[in-house]
């Protein structure tokens, strides 16, 4: 999930947890606990792009790094707050709640989760909500600005705090049963058109859980589809994408490549722009895909020309309006 998230959730658990005891350092605390995991993004200045991707959410999201960092960390706070209220355990409890939480959460999107480093390069993804949903994000966060502000270890600051973490708490629920449904729909509609695939994947749209996108590999390429919960019918119109997986031949034995292979999970698919080869990550989805078929993938890395056997992948822009993409999106929500 994106940071505003995690700092909104670190800060109620953190209310939750130490809040009667230490008053508004317990939401700072919680809100840093709940962001360690992502200090992993500092690797970039020493990482390539491609190897950044696997570097994000590994092995400081993992089981193991739970584990060992959440009484390591309880034993520090401990050390620098001599409170005879609050000892290692309770701060110990605090980094459990906040680390776990986030390496949770993001299981829930479609990135992928290493919850198993460094023993396993798995990366666990459910796909049950957008890596930035404003739904769940803004009434927690009213929610927990309204108990910043009240008076510490008041009834209000603690009913409002404990209202958000209920009001999001349900919605991830929401999510879990709306994909389930939207799966259900969506697979319906495609077996209704007799279109033989090998796998079938639905993920939300940006921003929101009311919109999905379902992608189903062939052996040529992938179907996709979009499906609102708000549409009149199941009867999703279903396109196809060829994966082109001979323009990437070239370029398979480097290392970069390899790398965007795996964090892709083999979801992928290839087009020439201009000169250039564009490696997509399909997971991710299109922008405006709903309207047009042939729109740009959100998550694409361009294969650049070189010289001996070098290739530097960079990061694909993508160049539409901010307002128009979010019209269309609100516009497809309503539903067709």
């Amino acid at each position: 999930m994106d940071s505003l998230t995690h700092l909104v959730l670190g800060a109620a658990i953190g209310e939750a947890t130490l809040g009667k005891k230490i008053g508004r350092q317990a939401m700072l605390w919680g809100a840093i606990a709940n962001t360690i995991p992502d200090f992993d993004v500092f690797a970039a200045c020493c990482t390539t792009d491609a190897q950044q991707l696997l570097v994000h959410r590994g092995i400081t999201h993992s089981f193991p790094f739970l584990i060992i960092m959440s009484p390591l960390l309880g034993w520090l706070l401990s050390k620098l707050y001599k409170n005879p209220d609050v000892g290692w355990k309770s701060w110990t409890c605090l980094f459990f709640l906040g680390l776990l939480t986030h390496i949770l959460l993001d299981s829930l999107t479609a990135y992928g989760t290493g919850w198993f480093e460094p023993f396993s390069s798995y990366r666990v993804s459910f796909n049950t909500i957008f890596v930035a949903d404003l739904f769940y994000t803004l009434p927690f966060l009213v929610c927990v600005l309204v108990a910043l502000i009240a008076k510490n270890g008041s009834p209000k600051r603690i009913k409002w705090n404990k209202a958000g973490l209920i009001i999001s708490s349900l919605y991830l629920v929401f999510t879990i049963v709306n994909k389930w449904h939207v799966h259900s729909e969506m697979h319906e509609s495609l077996t209704e058109k007799n279109i033989q695939v090998t796998d079938f994947v639905t993920t939300p749209t940006p921003l929101n859980n009311f919109l999905w996108m379902a992608y189903a590999p062939d052996h040529t390429g992938y179907w996709f589809g979009y499906y609102s919960i708000f549409d009149k019918t199941n009867d999703v119109d279903y396109f196809h994408v060829n994966k082109n997986d001979s323009l990437l031949t070239p370029y398979s034995d480097l290392k970069s490549v390899k790398q965007l292979k795996q964090f892709s999970k083999g979801f992928y698919c290839m087009n020439k722009k201009d000169t250039n080869i564009v490696f997509n990550d399909i997971r991710f989805g299109q922008m405006g895909g709903w309207e047009k078929p042939d729109s740009v993938f959100v998550f694409s890395f361009v294969v650049g020309e070189g010289i001996d056997n070098s290739r530097a992948l960079d990061r694909g822009k993508i160049k539409t309006s901010y307002s128009e993409a979010i019209a269309s999106l609100i516009n497809r929500i309503k539903g067709k």
